[in-house]
């Protein structure tokens, strides 16, 4: 038979927009709509999910509704080297300085081509009569940002833009409650006077708690978009269709079983499809079967444990480590710091102490008090497969 036509359609990987998004259509609709109502009602989303999930994708479609709605976003993954208010100032300070550049060269480009730049009827704003206010509880820090970022929306709304859209990835690495905070402040400031200014932040599921401890309005502020699974449909969905137009054809049976497998974690939809099409090309089939799946498993574990989950392992020390794989061995889920205190020899004040380390590594997050759970989907599983190497 002849080879499969075409390349690999799935894309495992860290942010790669699939051939086929499933299961994230209200998510964007909502955010089409809420740009729709903007600076009115501010713009503000929060996401947060586990490892897997497509939070980075989703913030990558986020940004195509915004130009197509007239808006000039700027992104950033954050790092742990961001954790201070000073170097948060400096960060966002720079990227709006770039953000200025690129709309202004933008602008140049347009006039060299012959196109004017387009008139936005929409927008009812005077940047010369916007008096921002701020409260009396603001500091230097808090000012001088909220002014760059009003300069940064000004000259966008000048080029024809209706406003500007901040996007952060992995927010939450910010631990020191100051450093949400001066980002928050000056976004909520600008809202307030009505400049089209948004802020999309996105990261596991403990960033919640954080921007509550950054500024307490935060709960009104952002409107929250929890990120999980995806539903049955949606998850098969996510592994035929990328399969249209290819020539290649997948049974039922081999739905049904990769199904059972993935629990619906948009990553896992990938890997598996990646790997059940290599191995059908390998085999010169253009049908993927139910006898596939039983050649590529071994090859689908060793490749998640190589490179999904053992690497959170290997960034913790080994006191750490040795926590984290006693966790393996209490009930679950959750992770119940009681039961983590019982399986390991080292005292309470210890685990306690080890579990928030563990925490900020991003390994585990705080679900609630005394109980936590993993940021990647079938870790506790993992653990145990590891405990019997």
């Amino acid at each position: 038979m002849s080879p499969m036509p075409g390349r690999n359609p799935y894309r495992p990987g860290v942010g790669l927009t699939p051939v086929y998004l499933a299961g994230r259509s209200d998510e964007l609709r909502r955010f089409r709509s809420m740009l729709r109502s903007a600076p009115e009602i501010p713009a503000n989303v929060r996401v947060t999910g586990l490892r897997g999930v497509g939070k980075t994708v989703l913030l990558g479609e986020y940004e195509m509704i915004a130009a197509e709605e007239g808006w000039v976003t700027e992104m950033l993954e954050l790092e742990h080297r961001h954790d201070t208010a000073e170097v948060m100032v400096d960060t966002v300070s720079a990227l709006c300085e770039r953000l200025r550049r690129q709309i202004s060269r933008s602008a140049r480009i347009r006039r060299k081509v012959g196109k004017a730049v387009e008139q936005v009827a929409k927008l009812e704003i005077g940047f010369d009569d916007v008096r921002l206010s701020f409260d009396p509880s603001a500091d230097d820090d808090d000012i001088a940002l909220a002014e760059t970022i009003y300069a940064t929306v000004a000259t966008a709304v000048g080029h024809g833009k209706l406003g500007v859209i901040l996007m952060f990835d992995e927010a939450q690495v910010l631990e020191d409650p100051a450093s949400l905070s001066v980002l928050v402040a000056a976004v909520s400031t600008l809202q307030r006077s009505a400049v089209p200014v948004c802020l999309v932040v996105c990261g596991l599921p403990s960033l919640a708690a954080r921007l509550l401890r950054a500024r307490t309005y935060t709960e009104r502020m952002f409107r929250g978009e929890n990120v999980g699974s995806l539903d049955g449909e949606a998850a098969r969905q996510a592994l035929i269709r990328p399969l249209d137009g290819t020539g290649v054809t997948i049974a039922d049976d081999l739905v049904d079983a990769v199904m059972r497998r993935i629990g619906g974690y948009p990553y896992f939809v990938q890997l598996w499809g990646a790997e059940l099409w290599d191995a059908a090309d390998q085999a010169d089939v253009q049908h993927l079967s139910r006898d596939l799946l039983a050649v590529v498993e071994p090859d689908i574990t060793r490749r998640l444990d190589t490179d999904f989950y053992e690497p959170r392992v290997r960034l913790l020390t080994p006191a750490e480590q040795d926590v984290l794989i006693a966790t393996g061995t209490c009930p679950y889920p959750p992770i119940v710091v009681a039961d983590v205190i019982a399986a390991s020899p080292k005292s309470t004040g210890n685990i306690n102490v080890l579990m928030g380390r563990i925490a900020a590594a991003g390994v585990l997050y705080r679900v609630r008090r005394g109980e936590y759970d993993y940021t990647a989907p079938g870790f506790h599983t993992f653990l145990q497969r590891r405990a019997t190497r």
